[in-house]
C-alpha cells in the first residue's frame, strides 16, 4: 500500500498539473480572441485636377424680362430776386407736388427727398447777381408702369413752369427669375466654350474644378428731362426690355 506521504505527493502533483493546463488554455484563449478593427475613415472628395491639366472659360449669360415698377424723379425750382423768397416758393411748390402725388395713391415710404440746393442766378460781363434758384428733388417709386403718365400729368398741372423732371428708370420688381436663366445661359456658355478647347487639344472635359461669377444689370428704359421741364404734360412710356447679365469664370478637369 502507498504510504500516507506517498499519496500527498501525488495529490500535490495533480493539483499542479491542473492549475499548468489551466493556465495554458487561458493562454490559448488570449491569443487567439478576436482583434479589434477600427472604423473605415470618412472619405473627404475635394474638387481638384486628377491629371493635373485644367482649363479655364468665360461664359456670359442673359436673362431679360419686361419691368414692371420705376423710379420717377420730380423737383421743382423756384427763381427769385432773394433767398428767402426762392426758397418760400420752392416750398409751397413741393408742397402741392407732394399733395398731386399723394392723391394718385402713392404712399409715404414710396416717396423719398432726394436733393434740396439754392444757387446764385447771375449774368456776365461784368458777371453780377440777379437772383437765386431754390430746387428740392423727389424720387417717386412707382409700382406699375401705367401709373407713371398719370403722375407726371397731375405735377405738370400741380406745379406749372416751376415743374422738373429728372428721369425715370423702370426696373423689374422680382429678378430671381432673370438671375436664374441667367445663370444657365452662363454656365451653358461655359460648357461649350470647354468642349471646344479641350476637343481643339485632343481632351474632353472632366469634373468641375471651381466657378466664379460676376452680375451686372443692364437695359431697361431710362429718361432725362422728359416732357422737358413745366408744362409740358405726360409722355407715352414703353416698357422696353431689362436684363440681367452674368459673367462666369469656370475651370474644369481636362481628361485625356
Amino acid at each position: 500500500m502507498m504510504s500516507a506521504q506517498n499519496r500527498l505527493l501525488v495529490v500535490c502533483g495533480l493539483l499542479i498539473a491542473v492549475a499548468s493546463a489551466s493556465v495554458t488554455a487561458l493562454a490559448v484563449n488570449l491569443s487567439r480572441s478576436p482583434a479589434v478593427t477600427a472604423p473605415p475613415q470618412p472619405v473627404l472628395t475635394l474638387a481638384a485636377s486628377t491629371s493635373g491639366n485644367t482649363i479655364t472659360v468665360v461664359g456670359v449669360g442673359i436673362g431679360s424680362a419686361t419691368p414692371n415698377q420705376a423710379q420717377l424723379y420730380l423737383g421743382v425750382q423756384a427763381t427769385r430776386p432773394n433767398v428767402r423768397d426762392a426758397v418760400s416758393v420752392a416750398a409751397g411748390d413741393m408742397t402741392h407736388l407732394l399733395s398731386a402725388v399723394h392723391n394718385q395713391g402713392v404712399q409715404d415710404k414710396d416717396i423719398q427727398t432726394t436733393g434740396v440746393s439754392v444757387s446764385q442766378q447771375t449774368n456776365c460781363c461784368p458777371q453780377t447777381v440777379n437772383g437765386y434758384n431754390a430746387s428740392t428733388q423727389i424720387t417717386v417709386t412707382v409700382h406699375s408702369i401705367n401709373n407713371i403718365t398719370p403722375l407726371i400729368e397731375v405735377a405738370v398741372d400741380a406745379v406749372g413752369n416751376d415743374l422738373q423732371i429728372g428721369g425715370v428708370n423702370l426696373s423689374v420688381a422680382d429678378q430671381g427669375a432673370m438671375l436664374k436663366a441667367a445663370r444657365a445661359n452662363a454656365m451653358n456658355d461655359a460648357k461649350a466654350k470647354a468642349a471646344d478647347y479641350a476637343a481643339l487639344s485632343g481632351h474632353h472635359v472632366g469634373g468641375l474644378i471651381g466657378v466664379s461669377e460676376i452680375v451686372s444689370t443692364t437695359g431697361g428704359f431710362s429718361c432725362d428731362q422728359c416732357g422737358a421741364k413745366g408744362g409740358g404734360g405726360g409722355v407715352p412710356i414703353q416698357p422696353g426690355v431689362s436684363s440681367i447679365s452674368v459673367t462666369v469664370a469656370v475651370t474644369f478637369e481636362l481628361a485625356a
